[in-house]
């Protein structure tokens, strides 16, 4: 889960809270952004969501199931 440090309307502590809650889940606090990454800061968007990606791209090739669609 990747949360801006200045989303307001869904915390990082919101967002804490709900990794707890989800086994294979993990946190991300994205520093310097808010709510709206993607268009805030491209460029330091993509530095967050690439690794996360590549984590997948790495579970789907030891499990042998697709995880993203």
């Amino acid at each position: 889960m990747l949360t801006g440090e200045y989303d307001f309307s869904c915390t990082p502590e919101m967002s804490e809270k709900t990794v707890k809650k989800i086994k294979v889940a993990k946190f991300t606090e994205m520093k310097g952004i808010g709510h709206f990454p993607m268009i805030e800061d491209p460029d330091l968007y993509l530095s967050y969501l690439l690794p996360v990606l590549q984590e997948i791209k790495i579970m789907e090739k030891k499990s042998g199931e697709q995880i993203l669609k």
